[in-house]
């Protein structure tokens, strides 16, 4: 966690390697509480974040970091990692039709991170590059980037950890 600011509890990973800025990553199995929108990218968070807000608080459930956003088809995921080691079958189902729950294998992923303000056409530049750094290091993406958020935004911007995360393969 860095500084006073970070009191959540942040999804676990184990850091493989690091090349040219690109971390490679194993990731757990994951459970997550979803909101699924066709929305603008850049809305998706503002919309879903109250019934995933409000299915955490009515249940107790700590919250985490990151929030993740991920396109689906022709629209978008926006999802509240549970905590560490939650399991589906533990959790109450949500009494709103809006949030599901959704389990992540364990898979590995590479990931960049910066700071600031969370744009969708600044994820999507991040992305790309990305993309063609990891061809030129011998990997390929095997899923749809994810976009990560690890701070309230009452943070000031210019410290707001972000990142982006593409499930991977070595060729």
């Amino acid at each position: 966690m860095d500084g006073v600011l970070s009191v959540v509890e942040q999804q676990p990973y184990k850091v493989i390697s690091d090349i040219n800025g690109i971390q490679i990553r194993d990731y757990p199995a994951s459970v997550y509480a979803q909101v699924s929108l066709n929305e603008n990218p850049d809305r998706v968070g503002r919309k879903a974040f109250t019934p995933l807000i409000r299915y955490v608080s009515s249940n107790s459930i700590p919250m985490t970091a990151p929030v993740v956003q991920e396109a689906d088809g022709e629209g978008w995921n926006f999802s509240f990692v549970m905590p560490a080691g939650s399991k589906a079958s533990d959790l109450t189902q949500p009494s709103d039709s809006q949030v599901t729950i959704r389990v992540a294998p364990a898979h590995r992923a590479a990931a960049t991170t910066w700071s600031g303000f969370w744009k969708y056409s600044e994820v999507n530049k991040r992305c790309d590059a990305m993309l063609e750094q990891l061809a030129e290091i011998g990997y390929q993406a095997v899923d749809e980037p994810r976009w990560a958020r690890y701070d309230p935004p009452w943070k000031p911007w210019f410290i707001r950890r972000q990142e982006v995360i593409i499930p991977i393969l070595k060729l």
